[in-house]
């Protein structure tokens, strides 16, 4: 064999070994890039699902626990209620507030006749906070009334005219659970020792907690 053979020979070794590398990269190549896009696409898969069960164990969880989302509010009606309380104890508190303690008689909406109790904690300023226990006229239904305002007494007269705000802070039979709220506007003869008020505004429709 010459030199010309021989160099000839090494060079079609030489192109022949290129041409295999080329196509051995480009197969490498694609697999792996087919292997990377599999392997993104499963990975896609599984977060989404992931995702879809986190949220309905979420959701079971919150329904067991009773935290799920709340439902609508009770639907409101009309409340009025009118009546006098009969002051039963006057007791002085710290820091100059004096509570007074009574019984009181009325009609009220949806419950008719009423009966309960009323606790009053006013101070010096001219405020004041109330609770109020309304018992209806079948001895099952009650509605629990939040208060406070401000008051305010004309030079040498025994009453105090006050006014403020009411919330409904729950209830018994019809009205367990209630809600709702509105104004109110009494007067309270402190030399009498009685007082007569109105309550006007909204309350849970009955039997809706």
């Amino acid at each position: 064999m010459n030199g010309k053979d021989l160099t000839a020979g090494k060079q079609t070794l030489h192109n022949a070994r290129s041409t295999s590398l080329e196509h051995t990269d480009d197969s490498a190549l694609a697999s792996q890039a087919g292997s990377t896009q599999k392997g993104a696409s499963m990975r896609h898969i599984w977060n989404t699902t992931s995702r879809r069960i986190g949220s309905g164990l979420m959701i079971v969880i919150l329904t067991l626990f009773g935290l799920a989302v709340p439902a609508a509010a009770s639907q409101q009606v009309p409340f009025t209620a009118t009546g006098t309380a009969v002051a039963t104890s006057t007791t002085k508190l710290p820091g100059g507030l004096t509570q007074i303690d009574g019984n009181l008689t009325g009609t009220a909406t949806h419950l008719g006749n009423v009966t309960g109790t009323v606790t009053r904690i006013q101070s010096k300023k001219g405020n004041f906070t109330t609770t109020v226990v309304l018992v209806g006229a079948n001895g099952k239904d009650s509605v629990f009334l939040a208060i406070s305002g401000s008051f305010e007494s004309s030079s040498g007269s025994c009453v105090l005219t006050s006014t403020g705000t009411y919330s409904v802070t729950g209830g018994t039979g019809a009205f367990a659970n209630a809600t709702g709220g509105g104004t109110i506007i009494t007067e309270f003869d402190q030399c009498a020792g009685a007082a007569t008020g109105t309550y006007t505004g909204t309350i849970s429709q009955p039997n809706s907690g």
